[in-house]
């Protein structure tokens, strides 16, 4: 079998199930995770609503598979058990897996294959269990096993199930293998040596290998976990157990031009060794200039590279097919894994959503490893690693049963680089993302700078004056039109301003005022006079009047004035 999905039962298992059925009533070899079947035709197949409800009940236990082509034990004549041998017509095996997907929601990774047994053949339909969705049928029924045979699922068994999936980690499952021969020689042996030595280890304080699985998650009290395969395990055993996750690495020039392309199916360890080895080919230099100084900057930041692969491989959903795929074309790079967002997290509120995990023992065994420095922290990191070039933050969405992130390279704003090298530690997200904005145009409306911001802010506007405060190249000024963030003067040469945003005496009042409105929602006349310290409540009217960000609502002394939703971007 060529596909990218793993079966369920090798075919030796198989071939045993069905030896066994020349002997023994066919009911009896049924079970959770094994149904057979009898069709006398594919047409017949095909018409079946039953083979779905089947497929339902199988992915919503533990998985399994329908054996077609052996005929129910109370149809056999005088217990002739070898009669139940029916076998299957040979048919178009893409064609009947497709069907049978079309009849489920949401979409399973079935398959199905043809078994040749001493001279007949059977499909063999193999029915992954699907760990972060229950299976229905086309018509919405929920179906589970129960020992031999499947049912539809009760109203309180569905609100049990669908609260197991939220707690049920995947990664975190135990394997019947010995876990040091399971794994890759060379990646043990790199990863032990590489945690040993981070740890200062002498050779007398040491752990022993097994000590050093247990220790960083691999092996849960001497036994092997899926995500301990997964991190360091043999290839071909992961392919076995687990199932086949590929890898792609492809470069291309700007005209089209492809440099690398190369695919690979190996453990998270030796994947992360190869996907920087080719960034490390890709990943160019290039010399910017500023201030009569030469500098030497790589079209893509290597940590912020680092981060989206890693967490590529942490929040992938294994319960699919599909591969991680890294396309590069020296303007742009995208990352795109298998599965959804999970647990709440969208490409909205990414930066700010508490870290959810699918593969939580994965995610933790690459946090004891330090591979994964600190939960929450690699969106951003790829976004510092963007923005200290005065490049675009990532940007994150689903496709296609995918989710993909995509960074600009190439791309340097040369002050914000030279700026944030010399103060890195000076700048953080929001306060690039200001600066960045602000660089050659000089002026942004504090409305707009709050939409730029608003992903990584419960509270914008607060945050945008923290920044504002801290940063001494940026200030705020204000004008009857608006409020903005502008370049400090004595910066303008250093920002590369081409025009000059220009302010009025009354610069302060416009800023005070929309900070008050801002915390306070709305203000009377008197409470803007005693604010903007007017000898007269005339003089206040006149401000306002001219004012276009506000707006007043009720008349005399019960008027309240507030801030237009769009005025400060006039």
């Amino acid at each position: 079998m060529d596909k990218k999905v793993m079966r369920i039962k090798d075919q030796d298992s198989i071939r045993d199930i069905i030896a066994a059925c020349k002997l023994t009533p066919s009911e009896e070899l049924e079970s959770e995770e094994v149904e057979f079947k009898e069709y006398r035709d594919i047409q017949a197949l095909h018409n079946d609503k039953d083979l779905a409800e089947e497929a339902s009940a199988l992915a919503n236990l533990r998985g399994g598979i329908i054996i077609i082509g052996i005929k129910d034990s109370s149809n056999v004549i005088q217990k002739n058990w070898l009669s139940q041998l029916v076998g299957f017509e040979k048919g178009d095996a893409i064609e009947i897996e497709q069907r049978l997907k079309g009849k489920l929601k949401p979409s399973l990774e079935l398959c199905a294959e043809y078994l040749d047994f001493e001279d007949k053949f059977y499909l063999i339909i193999h029915i992954p269990h699907r760990r972060d969705s229950l299976i229905t049928t086309s018509s919405g029924k929920v179906c589970i096993r129960d020992g031999r045979s499947s049912r539809p699922m009760e109203p309180d068994e569905v609100r049990q199930a669908v609260n197991n999936l939220q707690n049920y980690d995947w990664s975190a499952d135990l394997l019947d293998l010995n876990a040091i021969d399971s794994l890759d020689p060379i990646a043990l042996d790199e990863a032990y040596e590489d945690y040993c030595s981070r740890k200062k280890y002498t050779v007398e304080s040491q752990p022993d290998k097994a000590a050093f699985l247990e220790a960083i998650g691999a092996t849960s009290n001497g036994t092997l976990t899926k995500a301990g395969l997964l991190f360091l395990g043999e290839s071909n055993l992961i392919k076995k157990w687990l199932g086949a996750y590929e890898y792609r690495f492809s470069c291309k020039t700007r005209a089209g031009k492809l440099l690398l392309n190369e695919v690979w199916e190996e453990c998270i360890w030796k994947s992360i060794r190869l996907s920087k080895q080719y960034f490390s080919v890709c990943n160019m230099t290039q010399e910017i200039f500023f201030k009569s100084k030469v500098y030497k900057v790589p079209i893509l930041d290597d940590l912020a590279f680092h981060e989206a692969f890693i967490n590529s491989i942490v929040h992938r959903d294994y319960s699919i097919d599909g591969m991680i795929s890294v396309d590069f074309d020296l303007t742009k790079m995208t990352i795109t894994n298998p599965g959804n967002f999970y647990g709440g997290v969208t490409s909205e509120n990414i930066v700010l959503h508490q870290p959810r995990h699918r593969n939580k023992a994965l995610a933790k065994l690459m946090m004891q490893f330090q591979l994964v420095d600190r939960a929450g922290m690699g969106v951003k990191r790829m976004g510092l690693g963007s923005l200290i070039y005065g490049r675009e933050f990532p940007k994150f969405g689903e496709s296609f049963n995918c989710v993909e992130v995509s960074m600009q390279a190439e791309s340097v704003l040369p002050g914000i680089f030279v700026l944030v090298q010399d103060n890195p530690d000076n700048y953080g997200l929001i306060d690039l993302i200001l600066v960045n904005s602000l660089y050659r145009k000089g002026v942004i409306s504090v409305g707009e700078a709050q939409k730029r911001i608003r992903h990584l802010s419960t509270n914008p506007w607060k945050s945008l004056k923290e920044s504002v405060e801290r940063i001494e190249q940026i200030e705020f000024c204000g004008s009857k039109e608006g409020v903005y963030v502008r370049v400090n003067p004595k910066w303008n040469d250093f920002f590369d301003i081409r025009k000059i945003f220009s302010v009025t005496t009354t610069s302060t009042k416009h800023v005070k005022l929309y900070d008050y409105l801002m915390e306070f929602k709305e203000a009377s006349n008197d409470d803007i006079t005693t604010l903007l310290e007017h000898k007269t409540s005339t003089h206040t009217s006149k401000f306002l009047r001219d004012a276009k960000y506000v707006y007043r609502v009720g008349r005399s002394r019960n008027s309240r004035w507030l801030i237009k939703k769009d005025g400060a971007e006039k």
